[in-house]
């Protein structure tokens, strides 16, 4: 009787524990990329995700790249990693405060496929190549890491 009730009670714990740091580490939707940057010294690399709905590979970039890089806390003073997700008649407001639908905005970089990452500064220009796809699961941790470091040195210049 004791087990079941030490059982019950973990139980309990691991269920209200799990959801909560699933949420803390997510990858938040950019809804206002304008105000995106509260302070006009903050100079961190738009890390921003265009998926779609339904976008398997775009689940795997979420969980497994961007997700553990937001729950490290390494980026947190040098990138925003936020996701728009196109085909879904979402919208959000511009880095020039006009609201567009997701589709049209990812167009402007011409980031028709999914998963794409794009590197923006604050005024949304690209400041790093694209990464269009997932070819090597394996290496593209290391792509990211190297996409960052180059928007990175163009924002110093």
């Amino acid at each position: 009787m004791i087990q079941r009730s030490i059982l019950a009670v973990l139980f309990c714990v691991l269920i209200s524990a799990g959801p909560s740091t699933a949420v803390a580490n997510d990858v938040e939707p950019a809804f206002d990329l304008q105000r995106l940057y509260s302070d006009a010294e903050d100079q961190r690399v738009l890390l921003l995700l265009v998926s779609q709905p339904g976008c398997h590979y775009c689940e795997q970039i979420r969980e497994d790249i961007l997700q553990p890089m937001l729950a490290s806390g390494l980026y947190d003073k040098t990138t925003l990693i936020r996701e728009i997700k196109i085909y879904a008649g979402k919208s959000l407001r511009d880095f020039n405060g006009q609201e567009v639908n997701a589709t049209g905005f990812a167009k402007r970089y011409n980031a028709w496929a999914t998963p794409t990452l794009l590197f923006l500064n604050r005024n949304g220009e690209e400041i790093a190549e694209k990464m269009v796809g997932i070819n090597t699961p394996e290496f593209y941790g290391y792509y990211v890491d190297k996409s960052l470091e180059t928007a990175q040195a163009s924002l110093s210049q």
